[in-house]
């Protein structure tokens, strides 16, 4: 019998400040990538990548330091689950995208910190390709190895109950985006695709999603940038019915899983 690497709520917290601090010296691994001459359009790429890879080569040290086995599941599900996940996570992405745009986008503190936001993304996407690789491919795999493979897994083989296991590995998730627009997504979406992978157990459909999300996300911020108009206005009669449209297809569609997941777990069993 395997023994599974766990992690708890203590040693989560430490692993994603650990990853912060990591984040915090790209700086420096900026500067030591621009002294042997690499090419600018690289530089987003390596040092997006260089703290994840050091954090995965100690988590992976640490298990095989105790003999643990990390459970990386990559399997496809079936066919029909992907129409009902992709169809769920465009509404999840509606969702994500009104409430962060409820989050105050002037102020000296929160103004300041989103023209930064914008002034970075202006910079990247000149470089457009690595800019896209990195946000659309790299970004899903590290993220979901570390956040759902990692974590949410961890925590779920400790006995933790998945709901909690979930919502605490999704806040650790936004948290990690240092910003409070990024937050709302990381928690909204990271939720979304965490319940995915507590149903199918597969890393590979959680990258998917993150993909999906992410592409869109990009897509719309290449052709919207120069408009600034959000969902603000006021709640009309159109926006509840797309409302319930939305709310409608998550929770019909969480059913459905859940109850193949169980049909799925008892055939096994048999």
């Amino acid at each position: 019998m395997k023994n599974y690497f766990k992690i708890n709520y203590i040693e989560s917290i430490l692993l994603i400040v650990g990853f912060i601090v990591l984040n915090l010296f790209n700086v420096i691994f900026r500067k030591l990538l621009i002294s042997i001459n690499l090419p600018e359009s690289m530089m987003f790429s390596i040092s997006y990548t260089i703290p994840f890879i050091f954090l995965f080569i100690f988590i992976s040290h640490q298990a095989q330091k105790k003999n643990l086995f990390i459970d990386l599941t990559m399997k496809l599900s079936p066919w029909y689950f992907y129409i009902v996940m992709f169809f769920m996570m465009l509404c999840m992405i509606v969702v994500n995208e009104y409430l962060s745009s409820l989050v105050p986008r002037d102020g000296p503190i929160l103004g300041n910190m989103y023209k930064e936001i914008e002034e970075f993304l202006k910079e990247e996407i000149k470089t457009p390709i690595p800019f896209f690789s990195t946000t659309v491919l790299l970004a899903p795999i590290c993220e979901e190895v570390l956040f759902r493979g990692i974590i949410l897994n961890g925590m779920l083989k400790n006995k933790i109950h998945p709901i909690k296991a979930i919502l605490f590995s999704s806040f650790l998730f936004g948290l990690t985006h240092m910003n409070p627009w990024q937050f709302v997504g990381g928690f909204i979406i990271g939720s979304f695709i965490g319940f995915i992978y507590f149903i199918t157990t597969s890393i590979i459909d959680c990258i998917l999603l993150h993909v999906f999300n992410n592409a869109f996300a990009i897509f719309t911020m290449f052709f919207f940038m120069k408009n600034e108009e959000i969902i603000s206005q006021e709640i009309t009669v159109n926006f509840w019915i797309i409302l319930i449209i939305i709310f409608t297809t998550i929770i019909s569609g969480s059913i459905f899983l859940f109850k193949k997941r169980k049909k799925i777990f008892l055939n096994k069993k048999k």
